[in-house]
């Protein structure tokens, strides 16, 4: 006995039609055809609302036609109308909450925008900063250098002019370290 599945694959149809024919819900001609043409071949699978007799079956088929036909000549001659007129409805504030949406995430950009130029100027103020701090220590250390340098020569003129005393160590501090 198969299952609702093989008949699908059999058919090459969902198992959906497959329920809907056994069920006798409308489905175009061709899904029952193609449905009946599984059942011939593979049998009629185990689904409670089935028929157990031919004539059943063949009544079923029918139903499924007319089912059709009925459902198509049910529809209100101006149902595309209808759908237009209930999904402009339903999109609308859909529409104006995109609207709102774009607008904030334009505010959001244009301030990230801002925040970025203030962060870069920022940066570039700390740079500048960090350079001046860098040549006042330099320069501190060449005046320093120049400090030592006098006062070195201020002692070896005193102790040319005084003889008898200790020599004097000379010390250097190179700018670079």
């Amino acid at each position: 006995m198969p299952s609702i599945l093989d008949l699908a694959r059999y058919a090459d149809v969902s198992a959906e039609n497959v329920l809907r024919v056994l069920n006798g819900e409308p489905v175009s001609v061709e899904v029952a055809e193609r449905v009946r043409d599984a059942v011939d071949a593979l049998g009629k699978p185990r689904w409670p609302g089935l028929p157990d007799d031919e004539e059943d079956a063949d009544e079923v088929a029918l139903e499924v036609i007319d089912s059709e036909e009925m459902f198509d000549a049910r529809l209100p001659f101006d149902v595309g109308g209808l759908v237009y007129e209930a999904v402009r409805v339903e999109v609308r504030p859909v529409n104006e909450n995109i609207q709102a949406m774009h607008l904030l995430v334009d505010r959001l950009v244009s301030t990230l925008e801002r925040m970025g130029g203030s962060i870069e100027h920022e940066r570039q103020e700390r740079l500048e900063d960090v350079a001046l701090v860098t040549e006042l220590v330099v320069n501190g250390w060449r005046s320093v250098d120049r400090r030592l340098g006098r006062l070195e020569r201020m002692l070896e003129r005193q102790q040319r002019s005084q003889p008898g005393e200790k020599a004097v160590r000379h010390v250097h501090i190179d700018p670079g370290a």
